[in-house]
């Protein structure tokens, strides 16, 4: 590249140059131990009038670190605008130059420029200072001035510790000491002995270790065995599947004959859940010492046709799902219900909340249709009899579950919480029926105060966003070391899976040895380290996981294995939070905040059962701490924990003797997992557009306190151990479902259609494509080849 000197005229207003001559490049060679460049070129000299007060200050300092001298208008011949390159150290703004500037012919814009670009604002010592870097380099100036290091590289150190950049935030909740509206389990001595029932029903009660009444329990089973329509409220865990259970099956026995297949089915139980209706069967089969009475189960995920080789054998006893239950009852022509007398919706308020209310009226519609048909008997009707004598006869012999030509049936409503919603379903099934709480003074109680079982330790712990991930890992490590069993509930069943991949992966094993792989002060732990020999298991306990979206036969293995392992963590969904019964599950975390209170009571409900002490913690960030109030209000009141509790526990786990550096250290690991491996990369951004999903639809009075508007979503994705922004996350997960096609429905095993949606006209015959018949034109001895027609002339 060619430089040009040039000759201007003693008027700076009317600046003419012309080239004189075409001189080589010269290159500057870089003199002394500094990395960056000194000048450009070779300087000229450089006469000013106006700056001279200037240069007689500086006249001390190395001519490399003062500032970019500008060219009067005065001056006749000014020399080429010169730039220096400045060291890094140096508290001088860096000027880059510009592209051919030593050879760029100056009009009197850029003269204009360049004059308005030398007014910069000066600092406290005079220095121009530039205006985009113009904070940092006060704040160096006075760092240098004070004695202390210059706070240079500032940004890579916050890249590095982002982890603990947050602010200081204050807890502003305020503790009050009141006492919650606590449920006896038990009652004063009751036994199952002094109810009338069958001496080898109670002995395989007193066989599984249930000796003692509980309240609900004293209170409900008499009026069951009476054969009245039952409305029950009981808190969970308080044993309300033997309030239905125990009556049924002492009914069943007493019938003489006894029952065969061919009677069909005579009690029909509806659950929320697949589940709780393994759960139920189980519980039921253990209590049922009679091998005559046959006991099924229906739920979805399972094999249809086996299930229809079941019922068309005869089952007495079903526990099912509403869903696959209705399909059943509409697909199945050798599923009879004309013989039910006993109906159970238990779990009421789940079955509402989770959208079930009109498959439940349209099974009570086919049931009440059934029973109607069957009481038309021609055969009476000629001998003159009439229904109502009938009916007279049939309420002489008492609960009507004991007689098979009983026309009546009896319905039983079990709910831990008794909402509007349970009120007007009672009101539409059953005519007048009898309530029955637990709770002994119920009448005195507020509908807006909650019931916890008293064996539950409520507590509460406020974290970082930021540290939410690794104060998890640090309550799993500790309660790993006992033998414990936790629930952990989370919001989707993205964030279920990813979270089980990723604790099942990097945090139950870790590199034997990782207390030497450091860099820096941190320990560094990735991906880097994959051979079985220098991995280790650093926890006892086993994850599960267990969700909406598994198959069943995944499903039912998770629960089971949950079951009968020793040390076990369940990361789960709300699927969780109605009727399991682990009585071994001593903790239970919510990770993501209730979106009612019936959750949260169904959440805690999982621990302290029959009588069991129990833990339940609720994690909340600083922005959703008012939650706490919103519970004092329902008379629950919640202890606070500390998260650095637990911070020990994780410095043993990371070898790290300094907290902050272990929980960095276990974010860094999974940090590197999850931007190393793919699968992992996109499970993780669908659990944040998930989570993201669900905490924008809080209810209304819910919702000022898990605001999404005011979340820092950076924040989040860093809880989810994501380097990426959230816009980036968004735009991997709009590029996979774009690639995702739609599930389609299986329209044989469809139990709805919606009346709305237009039906497709089908195609006529005429438009149908006709298939030749060849099994009579074709001999024999055929060659099999295409017969070609001669053509003519």
């Amino acid at each position: 590249m060619a430089s040009f000197d040039l000759q201007f005229t003693s008027n700076p207003n009317s600046i003419k140059g012309r080239v004189i001559r075409r001189k080589k490049k010269v290159e500057t060679k870089v003199a002394g131990p500094t990395k960056s460049l000194k000048a450009l070129f070779e300087p000229k000299e450089i006469k000013t009038t106006n700056t001279q007060s200037e240069s007689q200050k500086n006249q001390t300092k190395p001519k490399e670190n003062q500032s970019e001298k500008i060219f009067d208008k005065s001056q006749e011949k000014p020399s080429k605008h010169i730039v220096e390159r400045k060291d890094k150290s140096s508290e001088e703004p860096i000027n880059k130059p510009e592209r051919n500037q030593s050879a760029q012919f100056v009009k009197r814009k850029d003269y204009q420029r360049e004059q308005s670009f030398s007014k910069t604002p000066e600092n406290g010592d005079g220095k121009l200072v530039k205006r985009k870097a113009k904070k940092d380099k006060l704040a160096n100036a006075a760092a240098a001035r004070e004695g202390s290091n210059p706070n240079i590289g500032a940004k890579h150190e916050k890249s590095d510790h982002k982890l603990f950049s947050e602010k200081n935030k204050t807890n502003n909740i305020v503790n009050i000491r009141g006492v919650s509206v606590v449920e006896k389990v038990f009652s004063k001595g009751g036994k199952f002995s002094d109810l009338q029932i069958h001496k080898y029903v109670v002995s395989n009660l007193e066989k599984h270790g249930f000796s003692t009444l509980t309240k609900v329990q004293e209170k409900a089973i008499p009026v069951v065995l009476n054969g009245g329509d039952v409305l029950v409220r009981s808190q969970t865990g308080s044993g309300k599947t033997l309030v239905y259970a125990i009556p049924i099956i002492d009914a069943l026995q007493s019938i003489t004959p006894r029952l065969d297949r061919n009677q069909g089915l005579q009690a029909l139980i509806v659950v929320p859940t697949r589940e709780l209706a393994v759960q139920t069967h189980e519980i039921i089969l253990k209590i049922c010492t009679f091998q005559w009475i046959v006991i099924g189960h229906l739920c979805g995920g399972e094999n249809r046709n086996t299930e229809k080789n079941r019922l068309r054998k005869g089952v007495h006893i079903l526990i099912a799902t509403p869903g696959r239950l209705l399909d059943h009852i509409l697909h199945t022509a050798s599923f009879k219900t004309n013989n039910v007398r006993c109906l159970v919706l238990d779990e009421a308020d789940r079955l509402l909340d989770m959208g079930f209310k009109k498959d439940i009226i349209k099974i009570v519609e086919i049931l009440d249709k059934s029973k109607k048909d069957e009481e038309y008997d021609p055969m009476a009707m000629l001998k003159g009899e009439s229904a109502e004598e009938t009916e007279e006869s049939e309420t002489d012999s008492g609960y009507c579950l004991r007689n098979p030509k009983s026309k009546k049936r009896q319905t039983i409503l079990l709910s831990a919480t008794l909402t509007k919603g349970i009120a007007e379903l009672a009101e539409f099934m059953m005519k007048e029926h009898t309530y029955v709480d637990a709770l002994d003074d119920s009448s005195k109680l507020n509908p807006e105060h909650m019931v916890i079982p008293s064996t539950v330790k409520q507590q509460y712990m406020i974290t970082y966003v930021k540290h939410r991930l690794f104060t998890l890992c640090s309550i799993f490590v500790a309660k790993s070391k006992q033998n414990c069993k936790i629930l952990v509930f989370m919001a989707t069943s993205q964030m279920v899976d990813f979270h089980y991949e990723l604790f099942s992966k990097y945090l139950r094993v870790m590199p034997v040895n990782r207390g030497k792989l450091k860099s820096g002060n941190v320990l560094l732990l990735n991906e880097g380290i994959d051979s079985d020999d220098e991995d280790e298991e650093v926890m006892d306990a086993h994850f599960f996981k267990l969700h909406g979206s598994m198959e069943q036969a995944k499903r039912k293995e998770q629960f089971l294995g949950f079951k009968k392992a020793n040390r076990g963590i369940l990361l789960c969904t709300d699927v969780a939070a109605r009727g399991i019964d682990v009585p071994e599950a001593d903790f239970v975390i919510q990770y993501t905040g209730p979106q009612s209170d019936e959750d949260y009571i169904h959440r805690v409900g999982r621990t302290g059962r029959v009588n069991k002490a129990g833990t339940a913690l609720l994690f909340l960030t600083h922005e959703e701490q008012e939650y706490v109030t919103h519970l004092q209000k329902h008379k629950v009141f919640l202890k606070e924990r500390d998260p650095k509790e637990f911070s020990g526990d994780l410095c043993n786990l990371m070898e790290e003797p300094v907290p902050e550096n272990a929980a960095l250290a276990l974010q860094k690991r999974f940090e590197e997992a999850i931007s190393n491996n793919k699968e992992l990369h996109k499970l993780a951004c669908f659990a944040y557009s998930s989570w993201s999903r669900f905490y924008n639809t809080y209810p209304a009075k819910l919702r000022t306190i898990f605001n999404f508007q005011k979340v820092n979503l950076g924040h989040y994705v860093t809880s989810f151990a994501i380097k990426d922004t959230p816009s980036s996350v968004a735009k991997v997960v709009r590029r996979q479902v774009s690639n995702v096609e739609p599930k389609r429905l299986n329209k044989k095993l469809a139990t709805h259609e919606d009346t709305n949606e237009p039906k497709k006209n089908l195609k006529t015959q005429s438009q149908k494509r006709k298939i030749k018949s060849i099994c009579f034109s074709i001999s024999e001895n055929d060659s099999g080849l295409q017969f070609k027609k001669k053509k003519k002339n």
